[in-house]
Formats: structure tokens, C-alpha cells, sequence
């Protein structure tokens, strides 16, 4: 058994956490932390490695951007604290920085830049990823992120990212987290106090391997799912259409009556369009009595209930079209007795905040979804899951939810909206076709994340039972 120094933990007597400092140690902390939770959450270490302070393995360490963000492609591409998953950078942004080229020069990404999340809800504070992808063009990054960048020469940033997700990384950080109502921050100089383990360089190159070979996935995966969407809007007759930008259409009373709608943005002139190319098309209503699935809604519990313990809870913070995060929060079981769970083939799509964000569970998982996430189950057979999933993150279903959404601050998108969408039933040969891309994109994704979280083990493995250990778990596992 590896031997760990235990003057670092703390005792526990009926659940109360308890640890004697000497106020020597309380002076020698930067900020002269008092507060309990930082000396009884401090994790132990491994005699037999070699530690020092992150910060003495850090060239340097930049705050972002803290300019207005478009959703209309104006300036840069710019990361956000929702765009890191499972220790990478996403490939893809959902806002930009209208700023110019002198501006933006200090804040362009390079790769192997490490993003951290320095402000958040405390289960999301000091999420990490490494940036790849230069090659894609440039990308900036946002205030509430910091630019970390490693001396290559002790501390790959693939190793940095995956000491700081393991649970002792973790642990670490949440230690240093300051939490007020709604949010928590956590000082970039207190994370660089952070003592760490010092691997040998044969063992954070394998770590880099891995990190690379899930990117590489990455983008294989998203060429495989372009692929699907560029034949949908093909045969759907949509593959060279471009919504017009007329601002100006006539209507009658009787379209206001009919659709509880008087506002000038649901009426324009590009929605017209839509419908209009979508009549082409054996169309079904999504819901409703006669429509493809049946809608059901979830739950929205005070955040006073949210814990570390019970029944996971997934909010829209955990989700995309590609997958569902680790959730970070919990809720008490008897709270959660009489919630749908997520069974296999289920359709979860997001109605509230970012709308209509569709993804396809391959499985059943316990876990529970927030209220702003529809549960879709199919009842009709002649629409295979997948390719409804496809259907509604295209532009085809985007656009109908850009039309009906409303909501000054959050969009809202009623679920009686969601059933009248308009959905175009393919042939179940095509169907089949797509969905097969489909399932390839996913089943990338999920190799992606298979190394990631093979990288991040064999990291925690190192630290509990040293490298020769960990080198062997990834030689067994396929790295």
C-alpha cells in the first residue's frame, strides 16, 4: 500500500469534519484562509512522488475578454465557460467578439492552451480543457476564463488538464472556491498554490497521446455528422436555400387570431419561406394526438434542495446535442420518487434558455432532468430516433423554435409549440442512411471520451500507486 501523508486529512466524528492547524500554516496560506472548509477539504499526498506549487510550473496565466458578444458572426469566435467538455475545448463556438485584429492579437488561442473556469456554479468552478484546432481558425476566449500556459518542459498541459478533473484536482480547487448566492469564484493565484505531483516525462507523453488520439475522434466525428446533415437538407430540397432578409411581410387580422401572435419577428418573411419548403414534404405534426411522439416535463426544484448526495440532476449546463456531462449537483431521493427517468431511445430537447437542443439517449440512465428539458418518446414507427434527433438540431426545427420562442431575458418555447413543429418524414431507406452516419458520428465521440477519461484514471492511478502502475492500466486498456 502506497503510503500518503495524513497530516493533510482531517477526522470525522458523526459527520462533523474536524482538523487542528497551528496558525503558523493559517499565515503561510496567500490569503490567510480561515475558513474551515479549506484545511478540512485538503487532500493527502504520496510520499514516494516529487511535488511543487502549479504556479512554479506556469509560464503564464492571462484573464479574457470581457467585450459584448453577437450571435450574428461579427469579430471572433469566443469561448465561453459552457463550451469546455471533458477536458477539451469544444470544436465549435456559439458566439463571437466584435472586436478588431489589434484587439483581439493578445487573445488568440495557440494549441495546447489551457482554459479554466474561474467563476461558475460551485460544481462547475475550475472546470479545465486543452484548446486544439488553429487550423479551424482563430478563436478568442472570454473573461470568466483563464489562459493557462505550462513550462513544456515539466508539465504538458494534457497532464496539467488531467490532474486538475481528477478528484484530488478537483477537491483542490473546490477547497480554494468562494461561494456567494448565485455564484462561486475561485482566485487563479490561489490555484497556482495547488501542489501537484511532478510525473516523468514518458508518462505525460502517453497522456498527450491519448489527449490528441480523442481529438483526433473528435473531428472525425464531427465530419461524420456534417455528412448526415448536409444529405438531410438534400433531400429535403434545403442543400443551397438561404433564408431571405426581407424585413417586411403583410398579413391579415385573421393570421394574428389564428396564431396568438401580433409581433413583427414571428411573422417574418423567412418563416414564410420555411413552410413553404417544407410543404413539399410528407410533413407530421411532432406531438399532439396525431404527431410522432408524446412530450413529457420534468421538474424544477428549488436550488436550497440541490446537494452532493441522491438522484443526479441534469440542467441545460450539462447537455448538448452530442452527450449529457457528469451532473454536478444531486437531489434527495424521496424528491425525485415520482420523476421520469431517462430510458433508451428517449428524446431530450431543451425548451427553455438555449431552445431546441436535441440529443437521443442510447441508454438508460438514472438520472433526472430539470423542467426546461422535454422528455420525447416516440410513438410511431415510422420515424427512427435518430434521425428525428438530426431532424430537429437542423435548421429545420431551429428556425420554427426561433419563430415561436419569446422571452425578454430566457426564450421559452411552450411545450403546445412543440408539438405543432413541423417535421418532414423521409423514406425509411434515407432514414436508415442517416441514421447509420448518425451513429458513427456518436460512437467516435464516445472512443473520444473513452481516452479522456482513460487519461484522467491513469493520472489518479499514478498519484495513488505510482507511474509504472498507471503505464500499465494504459497499455491494457488500449493506449
Amino acid at each position: 500500500m502506497t503510503p500518503f501523508d495524513k497530516s493533510k486529512s482531517s477526522s470525522s466524528s458523526k459527520g462533523l469534519e474536524v482538523r487542528e492547524i497551528m496558525l503558523s500554516e493559517v499565515l503561510d496560506n496567500k490569503d490567510a484562509r480561515i475558513d474551515s472548509q479549506f484545511f478540512t477539504m485538503a487532500q493527502p499526498k504520496n510520499l514516494k512522488l516529487h511535488y511543487r506549487r502549479f504556479g512554479e510550473l506556469l509560464v503564464s496565466s492571462e484573464y479574457g475578454l470581457s467585450n459584448e458578444m453577437n450571435e450574428d458572426g461579427k469579430g471572433y469566435p469566443i469561448y465561453r465557460m459552457n463550451e469546455i467538455h471533458s477536458m477539451l475545448c469544444d470544436l465549435d463556438v456559439a458566439k463571437c467578439a466584435d472586436i478588431n485584429a489589434s484587439e483581439a492579437k493578445e487573445f488568440l488561442l495557440k494549441d495546447g492552451d489551457l482554459l479554466f473556469n474561474r467563476t461558475n456554479s460551485y460544481e462547475l468552478v475550475g472546470r479545465c480543457g486543452v484548446f486544439y484546432g488553429t487550423e479551424r481558425g482563430e478563436k478568442v476566449f472570454a473573461s470568466y476564463l483563464v489562459r493557462l500556459n505550462t513550462n513544456k518542459d515539466l508539465l504538458l498541459p494534457e497532464c496539467a488538464a488531467a490532474l486538475l478533473n481528477t478528484r484530488y484536482g478537483v477537491q483542490e480547487i473546490r477547497r480554494r472556491a468562494r461561494q456567494s448566492i448565485n455564484q462561486t469564484n475561485v482566485n487563479p493565484e490561489e490555484v497556482k498554490e495547488i501542489e501537484i505531483p511532478v510525473f516523468e516525462m514518458g508518462f505525460q507523453l502517453r497522456i498527450r497521446d491519448a489527449f490528441r488520439a480523442a481529438y483526433q475522434c473528435l473531428l472525425e466525428a464531427e465530419e461524420k455528422y456534417k455528412e448526415a446533415e448536409a444529405e438531410l437538407l438534400a433531400e429535403i430540397g434545403f442543400a443551397s436555400w438561404q433564408p431571405t432578409k426581407d424585413g417586411v411581410s403583410v398579413k391579415k387580422f385573421s393570421d394574428a387570431v389564428n396564431s396568438g401572435r401580433i409581433d413583427a419577428e414571428y411573422f417574418q418573411p423567412k418563416f414564410d419561406e420555411l413552410l413553404s419548403l417544407l410543404s413539399r414534404c410528407e410533413l407530421y405534426d411532432l406531438g399532439g394526438t396525431e404527431g410522432l411522439v408524446d412530450l413529457y416535463k420534468s421538474i424544477d426544484p428549488p436550488s436550497e434542495l440541490y446537494g452532493d448526495e441522491g438522484v443526479p440532476f441534469v440542467r441545460i449546463s450539462d447537455f448538448s446535442k452530442f452527450g449529457i456531462e457528469p451532473p454536478g449537483v444531486r437531489l434527495p431521493s424521496d424528491v425525485c420518487r415520482n420523476c421520469c427517468r431517462i430510458r433508451r431511445d428517449t428524446i431530450l430537447l431543451t425548451k427553455d434558455g438555449s431552445v431546441g437542443i436535441a440529443y437521443k439517449a442510447d441508454e438508460d440512465m438514472d438520472v433526472v432532468t430539470s423542467g426546461a428539458i422535454l422528455h420525447l418518446t416516440l410513438k410511431s414507427k415510422i420515424v427512427n430516433p435518430d434521425y428525428l434527433t438530426l431532424i430537429l438540431n437542423s435548421c429545420v426545427v431551429q428556425m420554427q423554435a426561433e419563430r415561436d420562442a419569446g422571452g425578454s431575458i430566457i426564450q421559452h418555447w411552450k411545450p403546445s409549440q412543440v408539438e405543432k413543429v413541423k417535421i418532414p418524414v423521409l423514406s425509411q431507406r434515407v432514414q436508415s442512411s442517416l441514421a447509420d452516419k448518425v451513429r458513427e458520428s456518436f460512437r467516435l465521440r464516445n472512443e473520444s471520451k473513452r481516452l479522456l477519461d482513460l487519461a484522467k484514471s491513469a493520472v489518479e492511478l499514478a498519484i495513488e500507486k505510482g507511474e509504472d502502475a498507471a503505464l500499465s492500466y494504459m497499455t491494457h486498456n488500449g493506449t
